[in-house]
C-alpha cells in the first residue's frame, strides 16, 4: 500500500498519453498482423508462426492499457477545455476521418457496421455533457465535478422549478432519471453503430466522470465495469494503475498529435499488411 500511495501523482497527462499511444499501436499491430493477416493456407498467422498465440496474447494484453487512459483523459479534457463544442467537434470529425482506415484494418471482411474508438469517446463526451447540464440546471448541491463546469454555464439561468420540485430529494430523482435516459440513449447509439467497446466504453466514461472527485473509487469501479463487460479487460488494470499516478498536470503536448496519429497509424498498418499478405 505504501508503494501504491507513493506512485500517486508522479506522472503528467503528456506522459500518460504517450504511453497509451504506444500500447495502442502495439495492440493494433498485433491484431493486424497476427489475427487478421492470413497465411497461404488461409489460417491466421497467429496459428501458423511459432509461438504465435502467445505473441498475440502478449501484444493484445499490452494494448488493454490504452482505452482506460483515453477515457480518463477525455473526462479531464471535458472539465478543463475552454470550448466543449470545439472539443466534441474535433472528436466527431476525426472519428469520421478514421472510420475507413479502422474498418479496413480491423474488419476488412465484415458486412456489419463498425465505428472506431473516437466514436465511442465522442458519444461518452456527449453523455457526460448532458449529465453535467442536468446537475447544473436543476441544481444540485453536489455535482460530479465542481471546477471547470461552472465556467461553461455562467450565462445560463437555473430552471424555474415548480413548488413541488423545490426539494433536494426530488431534484436527485429528476437528475437520476434524466441521466439514466441520456445513458440509455448513448448506449443504444454505441451498440447500433458498432462502436469500439460499445456501451461498455460509454459507461466507463460515465463512471469516471460521476466518481471523478474520488479517484480511489472511480478507478476500481470503472475497471470492474470494463472487466464485467469484457473479461479480457481484466488486463486493463495497467491503464487504471497509470491513471492513479496522474498528478493533475497537462505537461507538454501537441493538441492535434493524437487526432492525426490515430487515423494515420491505422492506415499505415493496413497498407503494410495489404502489401505483404494482400488483405
Amino acid at each position: 500500500m505504501d508503494l501504491w500511495d507513493e506512485m500517486q501523482g508522479t506522472v503528467d497527462a503528456a506522459l500518460i498519453k504517450k504511453i497509451a499511444i504506444i500500447t495502442m499501436f502495439i495492440d493494433h499491430a498485433t491484431l493486424s498482423f497476427l489475427e487478421v493477416a492470413r497465411a497461404a493456407n488461409g489460417k491466421r498467422l497467429m496459428y501458423v508462426i511459432p509461438h504465435g498465440e502467445l505473441l498475440d496474447e502478449i501484444g493484445r494484453g499490452i494494448g488493454r492499457l490504452a482505452f482506460p487512459v483515453f477515457c480518463f483523459l477525455l473526462v479531464e479534457g471535458f472539465i478543463h477545455t475552454r470550448s466543449r463544442v470545439k472539443y466534441l467537434s474535433r472528436l466527431i470529425v476525426f472519428a469520421l476521418v478514421s472510420a475507413v482506415p479502422f474498418y479496413l484494418l480491423v474488419f476488412p471482411e465484415s458486412q456489419k457496421r463498425h465505428g472506431d474508438t473516437l466514436f465511442t469517446l465522442a458519444t461518452g463526451f456527449a453523455l457526460i455533457w448532458c449529465v453535467d447540464v442536468l446537475a447544473r440546471l436543476l441544481p444540485l448541491r453536489w455535482r460530479p465535478v465542481i471546477y471547470g463546469s461552472s465556467a461553461h454555464f455562467k450565462d445560463v439561468p437555473m430552471i424555474p422549478l415548480p413548488a413541488w420540485a423545490d426539494n433536494m430529494a426530488v431534484r436527485i430523482i429528476l437528475f437520476t432519471a434524466g441521466s439514466a435516459a441520456a445513458a440509455y440513449a448513448a448506449c443504444r447509439l454505441a451498440k447500433w453503430g458498432g462502436f469500439d467497446y460499445s456501451y461498455g466504453g460509454v459507461l466507463c466514461i460515465l463512471i469516471l466522470y460521476l466518481l471523478y472527485r474520488v479517484r480511489s473509487l472511480s478507478i476500481p469501479a470503472a475497471w470492474a465495469w470494463l472487466t464485467y463487460y469484457n473479461h479480457n479487460e481484466l488486463l486493463a488494470i495497467t491503464g487504471f494503475g497509470l491513471i492513479w499516478c496522474y498528478n493533475g498536470k497537462r505537461g507538454k503536448q501537441n493538441k492535434y498529435f493524437f487526432y492525426l496519429f490515430y487515423p494515420g497509424h491505422l492506415l499505415l498498418l493496413y497498407l503494410i499488411r495489404k502489401a505483404i499478405w494482400g488483405i
